[in-house]
């Protein structure tokens, strides 16, 4: 709990000055609001204003897409930009969006558009900002706001999709190495004792067996250790050095099996993005910088900054994309094709649901192949380890019968 000091106005314009102790900034402005009056200046007096908060939960595509379905259908029924936010603030189930939401009605209020409220804060895209800037400047905000809705429910599908596909052979690949790890550690060091007390040979197989189960069994932490070293070296050093996020990006797209399903990836998302932007009347090259940062892919995004200065000289833009190396040919000609017959945007929404189509039988069919091929690899593992338990049974049973 805080103590805020506040200022705001009432409807006759008359100033009214107080203070009050609530949890957050937010239910302060909430309060006075409800009383009638408009905040105009609002600052901590007594306590902490820092809230820590570890299950805050971020704004995803989804929460952008209801935001913008929200904002763009009370707009277009002729409500005001205000009234739509406060709605928007009020129905919000996250606790970031409102606090965002909160500011943005009190800035808006205070005669700042839309646009530049949400270009002071990190969680929402350049895209969507510039979207609405350019909504704002022609006067269809409402539309633009509905297209954006569009725009993110899909771009969440599609994440969706990727990631329920490729939910099971994750839970198999962890179940496998804890079954194995676990046979290796403690079952199989067992056995192998119980058979050498009982006087039986041991094969080299399974002498191998028991040295690498003893070697996990007693230096498991060790192992631990330096697997969650190698994640989190790659999350705070490797991630945040520009040259391995190139080199990463760059594979991504190139490497066997997987690189020619996220180019088809990248091209929808391209095209998609490329459609909306240019349909809203942005710049060409502003189109190049924000395609950048919506890829999200760095080798990607260095390749269409070379590109974007190729295209200020006066080349093509289709002739320009095809020379960076990074996207499918088909993308590239259609680009060209819609500078040629001037519908490029057009062009490129029938694009992005070419590929969007794509990319599932894509997914489908990579999926169809890494099953089976995850449960042989799990199968010949298995087998490994029930041989070298049962030669040495086997030639104990031998041995008896002789």
């Amino acid at each position: 709990m805080a103590i805020y000091k506040y200022k705001a106005k009432n409807m006759q314009g008359d100033v009214i000055e107080g203070s009050l102790e609530v949890a957050s900034k937010e239910l302060l402005m909430e309060n006075i609001r409800s009383k009638g009056y408009f905040p105009t200046k609002i600052e901590i007096e007594k306590g902490n204003d820092i809230e820590i908060d570890l299950f805050k939960k971020k704004i995803n595509l989804k929460e952008l897409s209801i935001l913008a379905r929200q904002l763009g259908f009370l707009m277009r029924s002729g409500v005001s930009i205000t009234k739509s936010l406060e709605i928007a603030h009020d129905q919000s189930q996250n606790k970031r969006m409102k606090e965002i939401l909160a500011k943005c009605l009190e800035e808006v209020n205070k005669g700042r558009s839309l646009s530049e409220c949400l270009s002071d804060e990190k969680d929402f895209p350049k895209l969507m900002i510039n979207l609405i800037k350019a909504g704002e400047i022609s006067g269809r905000l409402d539309t633009v706001m509905l297209e954006l809705s569009e725009y993110y429910k899909k771009l969440y599908k599609q994440k969706q999709k990727i990631s329920q596909a490729t939910i099971y052979p994750k839970i198999l690949v962890g179940f496998s190495i804890l079954v194995v790890t676990f046979l290796l550690a403690f079952v199989v060091p067992e056995f192998v004792n119980n058979l050498i007390s009982g006087g039986g040979e041991i094969p080299v197989v399974t002498k191998a067996l028991v040295v690498i189960g003893d070697l996990i069994k007693n230096n498991i932490i060790y192992i631990a250790g330096f697997v969650v070293g190698i994640v989190l070296a790659k999350k705070f050093v490797l991630d945040k050095n520009e040259n391995f996020r190139i080199f990463m990006g760059k594979l991504v797209i190139t490497a066997k099996g997987f690189g020619p399903l996220n180019k088809q990836i990248i091209a929808g998302r391209f095209a998609s993005t490329f459609s909306i932007l240019m349909a809203s009347g942005v710049s060409v090259i502003e189109t190049i910088d924000i395609l950048g940062q919506v890829l999200e892919n760095d080798y990607v995004q260095k390749k269409l900054a070379e590109g974007r200065e190729e295209i200020q000289k006066g080349q093509p833009i289709g002739t320009t994309i095809q020379e960076l190396n990074v996207f499918p040919l088909m993308l590239t000609q259609m680009i060209t094709v819609g500078e040629e017959t001037g519908v490029l945007d057009e062009i490129m929404i029938k694009t992005s649901e070419f590929y969007e189509n794509e990319v599932e039988v894509a997914i489908e069919k990579l999926i169809s192949m890494i099953e089976p091929i995850l449960i042989i690899s799990l199968a010949f593992v298995v087998l490994f380890i029930v041989l070298a338990i049962m030669l040495p049974l086997m030639n104990m049973i031998d041995t008896v019968m002789v």
